[in-house]
């Protein structure tokens, strides 16, 4: 399926069917071994051949078109293509078992987030990832909780301000902080009630603001890492402010979770870890925080809303 994406097979096919001469001539392939390829991901309804050797997308494969809305294109190359890095973590997740350390780092010499700054394009391809699998979770967020109680909302690693974007397009009264990397928040949403700040969270973040949300920011991070970014956000918080992070949640019990999976792929990929609610309130206990309340949403995912110890 990445192979497909890479090719981008699937825009091909958008304005119709294409025998399999035509695509392996407009991807530069051989003919009879994509459409090996092509006839495996048809048995599972990735694309479909209505005449011999002429392939058509199915629903399926329409998401693996790059512009459309729900595109999955960026999420199935990400997990799987490997020039991003993640699908080659896994060859050393045996090493990660073995010595809790980092397959990535230990792979490639250096951090994931440094493989993404050295480039571009796999950081691109990275972003647009992140928020199209993310997409359906942000109305959620926003319709959980009134977040039209705080006049100043800050976003703390908010990318390019999708959620609060549409936090602030839902509570006219609101203003919000939109923090992030500078490179990030140069290329963020356009919104009049958004203040752009540049900087990196183990340092410092704007101060004042009267809630600080943090989605799927500290599951990147192993304890020390998460404690110090809540650290950080409590330093800059006024009295009452609250700190709200979103995160899927992993129960105690035996049953599937694909954040179970996910977890692995932290691990293996960034060192970070998905958690029970008790190691959530291990970390709160840490940085100072105290809970307040905790709010499900789909599955398994929470809002956990905290506030500063006296």
């Amino acid at each position: 399926m990445a192979v497909a994406a890479e090719l981008e097979v699937a825009d091909l096919l958008a304005n119709g069917p294409l025998h399999i001469d035509e695509l392996a001539s407009r991807t530069k392939t051989h003919a009879q071994s994509l459409f090996r390829m092509l006839r495996a991901l048809e048995s599972i309804g990735v694309f479909q051949q209505g005449l011999p050797r002429v392939f058509a997308n199915t629903q399926l494969s329409h998401f693996l078109r790059k512009e459309v809305p729900g595109s999955q294109w960026a999420a199935v190359r990400l997990a799987f293509s490997t020039d991003l890095g993640e699908f080659d973590a896994w060859t050393g997740l045996m090493g990660s078992i073995q010595s809790g350390q980092i397959a990535f780092n230990k792979i490639h010499g250096y951090s994931f987030w440094e493989f993404l700054k050295r480039n571009p394009k796999q950081e691109a391809i990275f972003g647009e990832a992140m928020r199209s699998m993310t997409v359906a979770g942000t109305p959620m967020i926003t319709a959980a909780y009134d977040w039209s109680q705080f006049p100043v909302i800050a976003d703390i690693g908010g990318g390019i301000g999708t959620q609060l974007v549409d936090i602030l397009n839902a509570h006219a009264s609101c203003r919000g902080i939109l923090f992030d990397q500078p490179d990030v928040v140069a290329r963020s949403i356009p919104h009049d009630r958004i203040e752009r700040v540049g900087g990196n969270f183990f340092d410092s973040v704007p101060t004042g603001a009267d809630a600080y949300i943090l989605r799927a920011i500290l599951h990147d991070w192993a304890d020390p890492e998460a404690i110090a970014i809540l650290k950080t956000v409590r330093a800059a918080a006024k009295p009452g402010s609250r700190v709200i992070f979103m995160e899927q949640v992993i129960k105690e019990t035996p049953e599937y979770g694909l954040h179970k999976w996910l977890d692995l792929v932290m691990l293996t990929v960034l060192g970070g870890q998905e958690r029970t609610m008790v190691e959530y309130l291990h970390l709160l206990e840490e940085a100072g925080l105290e809970l307040e309340r905790t709010i499900s949403m789909s599955g398994p995912a929470m809002l956990i809303l905290s506030h500063s110890r006296p």
